[in-house]
């Protein structure tokens, strides 16, 4: 049986892990809005872009596009900028994810080592019974001498 502390400690490293996933699934999700963001802030300005250049469009729709341009290159810059911060924080959520995950495999390396140990010392426990009882067993074939007595 384990001690309390070790099953606490593995317990609670698999806490970890599991909170450190979900973590990074969050992370993911944040990190595919944004790019969502940004392919709809340039799709934005494509769009409006070949409206403007559409040569079928009056002078209204070319000025609109002067107007619009600065509020939809803010709003690319924006979505580019968020991007990278979800980028870097995916990234990070990844590391923790393998330290909690190292941190899991060190304590489940010591549960199998305590019970390594635990299988040595049984073994050994259980040879020295047999040891003892051949031990008895020859002090009877033998008289106080030494010499077997018939």
């Amino acid at each position: 049986m384990l001690p309390k502390q070790l099953q606490t400690a593995l317990r609670l490293r698999k806490l970890a892990v599991e909170a450190t996933k979900r973590n990074l699934a969050d992370a993911l999700a944040a990190e595919t809005q944004a790019s969502t963001a940004l392919v709809a802030a340039r799709d934005a300005l494509r769009r409006e872009r070949a409206a403007a250049a559409d040569l079928l469009a009056d002078d209204a729709a070319v000025e609109a596009f002067a107007a619009w341009h600065a509020t939809g290159k803010a709003a690319e810059t924006s979505a580019t900028e968020a991007l990278h911060r979800c980028t870097a924080d995916t990234a990070h959520a990844r590391a923790i994810l393998g330290a909690a995950r190292s941190a899991e495999a060190s304590v489940e390396a010591m549960v199998k080592n305590l019970a390594a140990a635990a299988a040595v010392a049984s073994a050994k426990a259980d040879q020295a019974v047999i040891d003892e009882a051949a031990a008895r067993g020859r002090g009877r074939a033998k008289g106080h001498d030494g010499t077997i007595e018939t």
